[in-house]
């Protein structure tokens, strides 16, 4: 996987904050192997997926799938992005979406974070975040975080993470970015698996930045990654995009840890996950 920069595009470098690590208030200031390369070194510049074309709520959740109807709408005090629900209380997204946190962070009241499942083909239901467990680095070298509820949403489906296919396979992205003149639906929103690296897949599809957060997934609904960046400028003839990988080991440990506190361990004892 490459990080690219184009003179003359808006290129975001977005660090992140130090945050204690293990329990913390938002109010308070090894890799599976890969088939066809080694881990990649990500740099402190990346392109951004482009905007969205308004940013508005979207107007019905998408159920037509098992996959669509798992896809989640993520709203933190400073951005809004997609999610993936993973278990009753545990919704998947991007590290990006909460850059200031690393470790086990819990959600203070005053900054609430709230997640919108549907409930029918019409129809939310927001559910609180207790948790964030965020990996104790910057969103750069591993761009997956777990959102831990505070209610479950057991009427979804969880998606089950799936083993990262070989290149060529076909890829379905999920998230409720709308770029700019896009009329395709959210199924036609697939492309081939171009490069599978042993912590993220590129794969041929132009996204927007709505769809930060979302999944990855292949024709079983398995979960593949996570949608992180675009690769490519917005003028490329050829467009592809770049999610971290969820079949990992750093990302298990993540996930791990937030099965923890799913299931009612007291957050003091979840150790802050790993980023290798």
């Amino acid at each position: 996987m490459r990080w690219r920069v184009f003179v003359g595009l808006s290129v975001v470098g977005l660090g992140c904050g130090a945050t204690q690590l293990g329990v913390a208030n938002y109010e308070d200031p090894k890799v599976q192997g890969s088939a066809t390369s080694v881990a990649h070194t990500h740099n402190d510049a990346t392109i951004e997926l482009p905007s969205d074309e308004q940013i508005v709520e979207p107007e019905h959740p998408m159920v037509q799938t098992p996959a669509e109807r798992a896809t989640a709408h993520v709203h933190t005090p400073k951005d809004v992005c997609s999610g993936i629900v993973i278990g009753p209380k545990l919704v998947m997204t991007a590290h990006q979406c909460v850059p200031d946190m690393r470790g086990v962070v819990a959600v203070g009241d005053q900054h609430p974070f709230r997640v919108e499942v549907a409930s029918t083909s019409l129809t939310w239901t927001a559910r609180r975040v207790a948790y964030v467990v965020a990996p104790a680095c910057d969103w750069q070298k591993l761009d997956v975080a777990v959102l831990v509820l505070d209610e479950p949403a057991d009427w979804i489906t969880p998606l089950k993470v799936s083993a990262a296919p070989a290149p060529g396979a076909r890829v379905q992205a999920l998230g409720f970015g709308r770029c700019r003149g896009e009329s395709r639906s959210t199924g036609e929103r697939s492309g081939q698996l171009v490069e599978r690296q042993s912590d993220a897949l590129e794969v041929e599809i132009g996204l927007c930045k709505g769809d930060v957060g979302g999944g990855l997934v292949d024709n079983a609904a398995g979960l593949l990654g996570i949608v992180s960046h675009q690769d490519d400028p917005d003028n490329a003839t050829r467009r592809t995009t770049t999610g971290f990988r969820v079949d990992t080991e750093p990302v298990r440990r993540l996930l791990a840890a937030a099965e923890s506190l799913q299931e009612g361990k007291d957050a003091k004892s979840v150790a802050a996950p790993a980023c290798q």
